[in-house]
């Protein structure tokens, strides 16, 4: 026969028991904790690059036999249009960089410091450093060239005033970067801010 104290002291041994947790859920509940922290500090990162409206417009630019679309665009300078073009073609037999931005595109403005250094280490080599700035969200000749005063960048600017390179070369955010071998051949695309390391890596490589 059994006591009501030991009723009252099995129902708290049974109520113990039921609230002790299995193998499984001591496992599942620090990984559901892991990866809710995870969720919430990658939301509050700032992407690494900016994507750009989409367009239908039509691409006009000629791809060469190599796969790199040619392209012929005007230059900008720190005082605006030089009056000059710059012709993709004409650096055949070159590395080329193209770096694809906007003026008022924050991660273009970080990573302005990186294409510097990979000027001065690379600019007096056989490697050809083009920035194409394009015209989303009204951006102007004069916004390209008040970015040139700002970061004092001396590297060549063009202004791509439709869109069409951008578009044939498939950028839909910025920066975007081009690596063109030697033969006009695209080597590799990277969209987002990119490290020092990184492009110069494949500079090399390409030069090789």
């Amino acid at each position: 026969m059994t006591s009501r104290s030991g009723e009252k002291n099995g129902k708290r041994s049974d109520s113990r028991r039921g609230k002790r947790l299995s193998t499984g859920e001591k496992i599942v509940i620090p990984v559901v904790l892991i990866l809710a922290v995870w969720a919430a500090y990658s939301f509050t990162q700032p992407s690494q690059a900016t994507n750009l409206p989409q367009t239908s417009s039509t691409s006009t630019v000629a791809s060469n036999t190599s796969g790199a679309p040619d392209f012929t665009l005007p230059i900008v300078g720190a005082n605006g249009p030089t009056g000059q073009q710059f012709s993709l073609s004409s650096s055949r037999g070159k590395v080329v960089l193209l770096e694809f931005m906007e003026p008022w595109c924050p991660h273009c403005q970080n990573n302005e410091p990186v294409i510097e250094s990979l000027y001065k280490q690379f600019g007096s080599q056989n490697v050809v450093l083009i920035s194409v700035a394009g015209p989303w969200q009204g951006a102007t000749a004069s916004d390209a060239a008040k970015f040139i005063q700002n970061y004092g960048s001396g590297w060549t600017y063009v202004y791509d005033s439709s869109g069409t390179v951008m578009n044939a070369y498939g950028v839909t955010a910025t920066p975007t970067f081009v690596i063109i071998g030697k033969d006009g051949s695209i080597i590799t695309t990277l969209q987002g801010e990119q490290t020092y390391d990184t492009l110069a890596g494949l500079i090399t490589k390409a030069s090789g």
